[in-house]
């Protein structure tokens, strides 16, 4: 007995105007286990493509209004679709059809009648082609995601904080930002006591804090050893102090290193700043709330300090201690 194909997981559209043609194609494909989609015709596609995404198209290219050219076309144009591939299924056997197919972003071209064995090899190669390229795409977006994340914590690297609020200020100037620079209390100390790989995971630990309070769309970096910056999407200088201070709480309720037996008491000393309230430009905003980190340091640690609320505080986008930023 001839083992079944595993393609219970393959959805594929056959879009022809002939009904004997559709019965055909469905007929072979549903022998060996593909699900099967239909449509009649090159409006109908783009409707079902609406709600349902197919793993592969077979399509005709005459059909009445809108010719599968035409609908291959569209296809292809649209973000969400353009990865599915399609193969042309069509009486056309003139040269120049099969290299307007091509041209129209067909993946390939079977003149019909074709025989059930063309039809399934060819099906199966695509659908194998596709899944490849789809895992391939997906690697290198994973690759990209590393590239941009610091080992230790799974926060961001610098390089992302830069180009990231960099991308947001210039796309987006109407909405609100606040940027928030934490620095850990007498770390060295932990070190002293503790040893530099304890002093490592009580930084992993704090970060795990950091990451559980951040809300959709903000995110936390990791700027070198015991510093982070916090970047606070949508929310204003007052929204941002809130949500600063309460991360700070959090940090201070918790006992770090109980994996290791011991009870770490950690603090944070937290400057924000925010655009367009504080500075209208990266340098100024990373530089306001590193001054308002400096001044909850000056203070007496263990606190939040506005950049805003500050007594006495030149902008740091005329200071001359401006931090330089680089690109790491």
């Amino acid at each position: 007995m001839k083992k079944r194909e595993k393609t219970a997981d393959n959805l594929i559209m056959v879009v022809d105007d002939n009904p004997v043609a559709v019965k055909l194609l469905k007929a072979m494909l549903d022998g060996v286990g593909y699900r099967v989609v239909q449509a009649d015709s090159g409006h109908r596609t783009l409707e079902v493509l609406e709600t349902l995404l197919p793993d592969l198209i077979l399509l005709d290219i005459d059909m009445p209004g809108m010719s599968g050219l035409e609908t291959c076309r569209i296809v292809k144009a649209h973000p969400r679709t353009a990865d599915i591939p399609v193969i042309f299924v069509t009486g056309r056997d003139d040269k120049n059809d099969v290299v307007a197919g091509f041209a129209a972003g067909g993946q390939d071209y079977i003149v019909k009648p074709s025989t059930r064995e063309e039809l399934l090899a060819r099906v199966r190669t695509h659908l194998t082609l596709c899944k490849s390229q789809q895992a391939l795409k997906a690697s290198r977006a994973r690759y990209r995601e590393l590239s941009f994340l610091d080992d230790l914590t799974g926060l961001y690297n610098t390089r992302y904080l830069y180009q990231t609020l960099q991308a947001h200020l210039d796309d987006y100037p109407a909405r609100p930002v606040t940027v928030a620079f934490i620095d850990i209390d007498k770390f060295k100390q932990v070190v002293d006591a503790h040893g530099h790989l304890n002093g490592s995971r009580a930084i992993a630990e704090l970060a795990v804090v950091i990451k559980s309070l951040l809300p959709a769309g903000s995110y936390g970096v990791s700027y070198g050893g015991d510093e982070f910056v916090l970047v606070f999407v949508d929310h204003d200088s007052q929204a941002g102090a809130l949500l600063a201070e309460r991360i700070r709480g959090a940090i201070a309720k918790k006992r770090f290193l109980a994996m290791q037996g011991l009870a770490v008491h950690l603090t944070v000393s937290c400057g924000v700043a925010s655009y367009p309230d504080d500075a209208r430009t990266l340098v100024g905003l990373l530089g306001d709330a590193d001054h308002a980190l400096f001044e909850a340091k000056r203070r007496g640690k263990n606190m939040v300090v506005a950049f805003g609320e500050m007594q006495v505080a030149p902008s740091s986008e005329a200071a001359s201690c401006q931090p330089t930023v680089t690109e790491a």
